[in-house]
Formats: C-alpha cells, sequence, structure tokens
C-alpha cells in the first residue's frame, strides 16, 4: 500500500510539474511575439559592449540547460551586412530542426536561416544578410526588429531584437 501511494505522489508530481514547465513555455512564448523593445550591443566578434538587454536570447523553459543563444552580433548591423547568432546544443536535443524568423508590419513570417539534422552537443551558427530581410530600401529598413528561434514542432528557443542602421 505504502509504494501505490509513493507511485501516486510520483504521478501527480509530474502532472504538477509538466504543466508548471508548459505555462512558463506559454509565458515565454508570448513575451516572445511582443513588440521589440531594445537589443544587446555587440560588436563584429560576438563581444557585448555596454549592458545586456535582459529580455534578449534567453532560452526558453522548454529548452533550459540543452540550448545556449548568444546575442545576435554585430548588433547594431549596417543594412546589407551579415549578422550571426551562435547556437550550441547541450546533451540530445529535442529537435533536429531550427529557424530563424522574423515577422513583418502585417504579421507574415519570413524565414532568415535555418539547420537542419541538429546533434548531440551541436555548435553552429545562423547567418542571415540584413539587407534581404527588408528589400531594396534602405530608409525603410532602419529600426529594431523582433527575431524569434522555432524548433521543428513550432515551439519557440529564444528570440532577441536586432537594430538597423
Amino acid at each position: 500500500m505504502i509504494s501505490f501511494r509513493l507511485f501516486l505522489i510520483l504521478i501527480v508530481s509530474f502532472f504538477v510539474a509538466s504543466c508548471t514547465n508548459n505555462d512558463a513555455q506559454v509565458k515565454f512564448e508570448q513575451q516572445a511575439f511582443s513588440d521589440a523593445n531594445g537589443i544587446t550591443r555587440t560588436n563584429q566578434n560576438g563581444g557585448i559592449e555596454g549592458e545586456p538587454d535582459d529580455d534578449d536570447w534567453r532560452t526558453s523553459p522548454f529548452y533550459s540547460g540543452l540550448v545556449t543563444v548568444e546575442p545576435a552580433f554585430p548588433n547594431p548591423v549596417l543594412y546589407g551586412t551579415t549578422t550571426e547568432i551562435n547556437m550550441d546544443f547541450v546533451g540530445n536535443s529535442f529537435t533536429s530542426y531550427v529557424q530563424l524568423v522574423y515577422f513583418d508590419f502585417n504579421d507574415r513570417p519570413t524565414q532568415l536561416a535555418e539547420r537542419f539534422d541538429i546533434l548531440e552537443n551541436d555548435f553552429f551558427t545562423l547567418r542571415f544578410n540584413a539587407g534581404e530581410l527588408f528589400g531594396s530600401d534602405v530608409s525603410t529598413a532602419r529600426g529594431t526588429y523582433r527575431l524569434i528561434i522555432f524548433d521543428g514542432n513550432n515551439r519557440v528557443i529564444s528570440y532577441g531584437d536586432i537594430t538597423i542602421e
């Protein structure tokens, strides 16, 4: 009888923990879809300059401890140049695919970069050209934008903001 109670307590604890984690993931994803609100300034080599934006490039609760996302660099970025985001998957990944997405002014998704076949302990870089993102008009492109990294199941892994100058 004691082992049954212990089993029941473990099952209930598991469901409560998973609900809490799901709630945290939902809240994180709601934050990801909010407006851009500042950047982590970085140089050409990825070094952070000044104080980082606490809301940029955090890892979602679902991927906590499994993925590290470094801030986009350089940031701000000059129109027409390449921006990079390094990702480090530790251990066995829950996904084999990631994509970096920007949502335009009409909330249409634009894929900026993707990575297939993610392996255990995989480190890679997502790259995109800031000019391709906003067409040929540099004056329209200037501003701060929210980028979101999704896994293959459309879960948000991380998000952050970049400024195009």
